[in-house]
């Protein structure tokens, strides 16, 4: 297991690279826990989810709130329906296994990678005056499913698949994207998955308040700081990253 330093630098790292993209950095923080602290995949992911229990994003939203105040109904949508399809999720975690889960969890990472890439080639064919402020409530019940089921499977939020599919399949303006990832992130959505975790598993509360405070304070300055940035550089290297960290999956 790590020291509680290195669980710290862990925390203050991706939030503020969660607060940046507009996603939770469960991918990070999951495969951290594995391949750097020795954590059982299922561990790790439990550990995150119950992470993902208090305000994570609190402060990165409150720098977007402009964009989201005006997605409130989408907002109460995501979350309802990311909470409920968290505990299938979790429920099919366990039926798979530690073994084939961590394969799965590699094979994830490089999907979510290659969504990152192909948003970046969608977004050079689009000019602003095609992108939209507004998703359809049923898509938006539908991704929020979907993501909910992944989050509760492999221990990540809604933004790291949120986020792209929302830029570049719906044309939402990015803004408006990170502003509904984040917000969908607030409560405690990730609580369906957690019920299942914390019944099969032992929840280090310790490592999970370390994580939570570390990453809320950073996830603020992320989120400015992501606010003004252009995210070509950023995306390149966040999908090369995945793809790595996959690579170590499959070949450990």
């Amino acid at each position: 297991m790590c020291d509680v330093f290195i669980y710290v630098i862990l925390g203050i790292s991706v939030g503020y690279i969660g607060g940046y993209a507009g996603i939770g950095g469960g991918p990070f923080l999951v495969s951290f826990l594995v391949l750097v602290c020795g954590m059982s995949q299922l561990m790790a992911q439990g550990n995150i989810l119950t992470m993902m229990l208090g305000p994570m994003s609190l402060l990165g939203v409150l720098s977007l709130y402009d964009y989201v105040k005006k997605q409130w109904t989408s907002i109460i949508i995501g979350v309802l329906s990311y909470c409920l399809f968290s505990y299938f999720g979790a429920i099919g975690a366990f039926k798979i296994g530690e073994t084939n889960l961590s394969i799965y969890f590699a094979i994830l990472l490089i999907i979510i990678a290659a969504i990152q890439i192909n948003s970046l080639v969608i977004k050079k064919q689009r000019t602003p005056s095609q992108e939209i402020e507004q998703v359809p409530l049923l898509w938006i019940f539908i991704l929020a499913s979907i993501t909910g089921t992944l989050g509760g499977l492999f221990g990540i939020g809604a933004g790291v698949l949120m986020v792209p599919i929302l830029t570049s399949l719906f044309k939402l303006k990015k803004e408006f994207a990170r502003a509904l990832s984040l917000s969908i992130l607030i409560p405690p959505v990730s609580y369906g998955a957690f019920i299942k975790y914390n019944k099969e598993l032992s929840i280090n509360w310790e490592l999970v308040l370390i994580l939570f405070f570390s990453y809320f304070v950073a996830n603020y300055f992320g989120a400015k700081k992501g606010s003004k940035a252009s995210k070509k550089t950023f995306t390149s290297i966040y999908a090369l990253i995945l793809i790595s960290i996959a690579l170590i999956y499959l070949f450990k």
